[in-house]
């Protein structure tokens, strides 16, 4: 089992902000009509992050298919077996730092948690302090573990109803 550990995100600043502007400039060019944001750990200073680059890419419905199909040809799917019809998962293969992507439905339940929670996050000094906390409480721990305590989070956090 390979330990996790953590850094902030500051010191990558310069790395994640040149991948996501890098990938941003390729979808868009393929796809005008979405919006692509950087999400997670490294889009905000202050913190914890593993040091890979979220990007969600977020689409009207009626458009949802036309994107999945245009990332499918330019980036690998990832968890393929949790697409929707509101959400899907690409990757950048063996990429530095590792790239990842969430396709989603403007207004889904996956949008929120890929998408405006981390606004709010950016917003609140109390959700980034506990945000660091549970990396804190997984470093050095199973992967299984934090990844079921990091959804929790966003689960507590910003469920939709």
């Amino acid at each position: 089992m390979s330990e996790l550990t953590f850094v902030l995100s500051d010191s990558l600043a310069n790395e994640s902000g040149a991948a996501f502007a890098e990938h941003q400039r390729r979808i868009s060019a393929r796809l005008s009509e979405v919006e692509v944001r950087h999400i997670g750990g490294t889009s905000l200073p202050g913190l914890l992050t593993t040091g890979d680059v979220d990007i969600l890419v977020r689409v009207e419905e009626r458009e949802f298919v036309d994107a999945r199909e245009a990332l499918t040809e330019l980036y690998e799917p990832l968890h393929a077996d949790r697409w929707t019809g509101e959400a899907a998962f690409f990757e950048v293969p063996e990429s530095i730092p590792q790239v990842e992507f969430a396709l989603t439905v403007i207004g889904s339940l996956i949008d929120v948690h890929h998408g405006e929670a981390w606004r709010q996050i950016a917003a609140d000094p109390d959700l980034v302090y506990r945000y660091n906390a549970v990396k804190r409480a997984h470093e050095r721990g199973s992967i299984d573990e934090y990844l079921a305590a990091k959804r929790a989070f966003f689960h507590d956090n910003f469920a939709v109803e």
